[in-house]
C-alpha cells in the first residue's frame, strides 16, 4: 500500500465527485412542493431520512470495521441507486419516505466508512500526519461538486425530477465502479486477514459454522467501542459539538430556497445563492488545511460564527441573508476538518470506522428534533423563525461551553498540586 498511496488518495478524490454530484439535493424541497407536499411534509420527510440514521449509523459503522471500509463503500452506492429509484416513483406517497430511508443508509454506510478508509491507508503508508491536507481536500473536491451540482439546478427543474433522480441513480452506479480500483488498508492483524479472505469466505467468517458466533464477535466489537466512549470523554464532546455546528447548515439549505424566494429571488436561478453558500463551506475546509488554531478555540470561533450567521439567515435583505449562511457554512467546513483530525488521533483502526459514525449519529439525533420542528416553524411562523431559532441555541451552547471550559481551567490552577499539599501540611 505505502508504494500506492497516490494512487489510493486519487481514486478516493476521483470517487467523491459522484458521490457529492446530487442535482437534486438543491431542488428537492421545490420537487416535493410541486408534487403536491406540504412544508411540514417535507420535514417530516427529513425527519425520516436522519430518524433511519439515528438508528443505522452506528450499526454500518460496525459493519465497515468487521466486513471492510471498501465492501461498505460499494454497498453505499448500491443503496444510492435505490434512493434515487424509489423517489422518482409516483402514487403511494409513502414511496418518498422509502426513498429518504434508503438515502440515509446510503450515507450511513458512507460516513465514518470513508474517514477511516482515507486515515488508515495514510497510516499503513506511515503518512498520517498528511490526514488533515488529504482529508481537506477530498471534503473540498465533495462541497465543490455539491455546489456544481446546486448551479445545475434549473436543469434539474427543466428535466423534471424523474429524470433528475435517474442522473443520480446512474452517479451513484459510477461511483461503485470506481470503488473497485480501492485497496482496502490492512493496518491490524484482522484486517490483514480480512483482505486475504473472499467476500462469501468473510461472510462466513463472520457469521461462523456455528450459532452465536457472529454475536460474540459483535458483541466484542461493541465492548470495546463502548470501553473507549467511556475513557475519552472529551473526544466525545469535541464529536458532539462538530456535530451542533453541522446541524442548522443542513436546514439552512434546505429551508433557504423557500426564503430567498419570498424576499425576491428568481425562483429558476435558485441554484446560483445555493452555489455561492456551498463554495463557502469548501473554503473553510481548505482554510483548516493550513490552520494552526487549537482545537478547542476552533470550536468556540466556529460554533459563535455559525450561530450568528444562522440567525443572519433569518433577515429579509438578500445581502444578509447569503453573508449569514456562507458564515455558517464556512464554520462548519473548517470545524469539520479539525474535528475529524483530532478524534481520529485518537481512535483505533479497528473500531475508527464505529467511532467516527458516532459523530454522525449525534448529528441525526440533532437532526431528529431540529427538523420537524423547523419544519413546524417555518410553516406556521416563517421560516425565519427557524433560522432565529437554530442560531440562538447554537450561540447559547457554545457560550456555555465557553464557559464550562474557563471554569474547569480555573479549578485546576486554583487547585494545589500534590508537592504542595504536603508541604502545608
Amino acid at each position: 500500500m505505502k508504494w500506492n498511496i497516490r494512487r489510493q488518495t486519487g481514486l478516493l478524490y476521483l470517487c467523491e465527485l459522484p458521490y457529492s454530484f446530487r442535482m437534486v439535493d438543491a431542488v428537492w424541497v421545490i420537487f416535493l412542493l410541486e408534487r403536491g407536499y406540504s412544508l411540514a411534509e417535507a420535514g417530516l420527510a427529513e425527519g425520516v431520512m436522519h430518524s433511519t440514521s439515528m438508528i443505522c449509523e452506528i450499526p454500518t459503522g460496525m459493519l465497515a470495521d468487521l466486513f471492510g471500509r471498501k465492501r461498505t463503500m460499494i454497498l453505499s452506492g448500491i443503496a444510492g441507486m435505490c434512493s434515487g429509484i424509489f423517489m422518482s416513483l409516483d402514487g403511494w406517497r409513502g414511496w418518498i419516505y422509502v426513498g429518504m430511508m434508503f438515502s440515509a443508509f446510503s450515507c450511513n454506510l458512507l460516513s465514518g466508512t470513508q474517514e477511516a478508509l482515507v486515515y488508515d491507508s495514510l497510516l499503513e503508508a506511515g503518512q498520517e500526519r498528511m490526514y488533515r491536507k488529504v482529508w481537506s481536500g477530498i471534503s473540498v473536491t465533495g462541497r465543490v461538486s455539491r455546489a456544481a451540482a446546486c448551479a445545475m439546478s434549473p436543469v434539474a427543474i427543466a428535466i423534471g425530477y424523474r429524470h433528475t433522480y435517474g442522473v443520480m441513480v446512474v452517479l451513484c452506479f459510477s461511483a461503485v465502479l470506481l470503488m473497485m480500483w480501492v485497496q482496502e488498508p490492512a493496518v491490524t492483524e484482522m484486517q490483514k486477514r480480512r483482505i486475504k479472505n473472499h467476500p462469501a469466505e468473510e461472510m462466513v467468517s463472520l457469521t461462523g459454522s456455528y450459532p452465536g458466533k457472529m454475536v460474540q464477535r459483535i458483541r466484542t466489537h461493541v465492548a470495546q467501542t463502548v470501553r473507549f466512549v467511556c475513557a475519552h470523554p472529551l473526544v466525545m464532546c469535541r464529536i458532539f459539538a462538530d456535530a451542533a455546528i453541522a446541524c442548522p447548515c443542513y436546514l439552512i439549505l434546505m429551508y433557504l430556497q423557500e426564503h430567498l424566494v419570498n424576499c425576491g429571488w428568481p425562483k429558476a436561478f435558485i441554484g446560483i445563492p445555493v452555489l455561492i453558500i456551498s463554495m463557502a463551506g469548501a473554503v473553510g475546509a481548505s482554510v483548516a488545511a493550513k490552520s494552526s488554531m487549537g482545537i478547542k478555540k476552533a470550536v468556540l470561533v466556529c460554533g459563535l460564527f455559525g450561530g450568528i450567521g444562522t440567525c443572519l439567515t433569518g433577515a429579509q435583505q438578500i445581502a444578509v441573508i447569503l453573508f449569514g449562511a456562507c458564515a455558517a457554512q464556512f464554520s462548519e467546513g473548517f470545524s469539520g476538518i479539525l474535528v475529524s483530525e483530532s478524534v481520529n488521533q485518537d481512535f483505533t483502526s479497528d473500531q475508527r470506522a464505529t467511532l467516527v459514525s458516532i459523530d454522525s449519529m449525534m448529528y441525526s439525533v440533532l437532526m431528529v428534533a431540529a427538523s420537524p420542528v423547523t419544519g413546524f416553524l417555518g410553516s406556521r411562523f416563517g421560516v425565519e423563525a427557524s433560522f432565529y431559532l437554530l442560531g440562538s441555541i447554537l450561540s447559547a451552547g457554545t457560550v456555555l461551553y465557553g464557559i464550562t471550559l474557563i471554569w474547569k481551567k480555573r479549578s485546576i490552577c486554583k487547585r494545589p498540586d500534590k508537592d504542595q499539599r504536603s508541604r502545608t501540611q
